[in-house]
């Protein structure tokens, strides 16, 4: 049984404005009280790509025997979507950084492992109740 808003799976309600919220994000032009946070970006991308990952690889519908196939094809599919959104980042008066690329993968794949985990954790759950 999925769980469901008005006939829409919850896990893609869910990814889609934590997805919008993102861009908006990632593409609001630089001010200065983005510049006075001393702390590095590459934490705030790797937290966000994080969510994104683990939102998408919800929403992806998987079967048991391909979840690991289907987890990849998430984590792709946020690998890409980082990749545009840094050089999408540049029109707005962003740069495109490749550090930043490669702290949204490392939340990718943060993201993938989290959900792999929770989903084997509640599968677990799920057996054990059924016994």
């Amino acid at each position: 049984m999925r769980a469901t808003i008005n006939g829409l799976r919850i896990a893609i309600v869910a990814l889609g404005i934590y997805w919008l919220l993102l861009f908006i994000g990632t593409h609001i032009p630089p001010n200065r009280l983005l510049e006075k946070i001393h702390q590095s970006d590459k934490l705030l991308h790797c937290v966000a790509f994080t969510g994104l990952a683990f939102l998408m690889c919800w929403a992806v519908p998987t079967i048991r025997t391909q979840m690991y196939r289907n987890t990849l094809t998430g984590g792709a599919i946020c690998v890409v979507y980082a990749a545009i959104d840094e050089l999408l980042q540049i029109p707005v008066g962003r740069t495109a950084d490749w550090n930043d690329f490669f702290a949204d993968c490392v939340g990718v794949c943060i993201g993938m492992v989290v959900y792999t985990i929770a989903r084997y954790a509640l599968l677990k759950t799920q057996w054990s109740l059924l016994r």
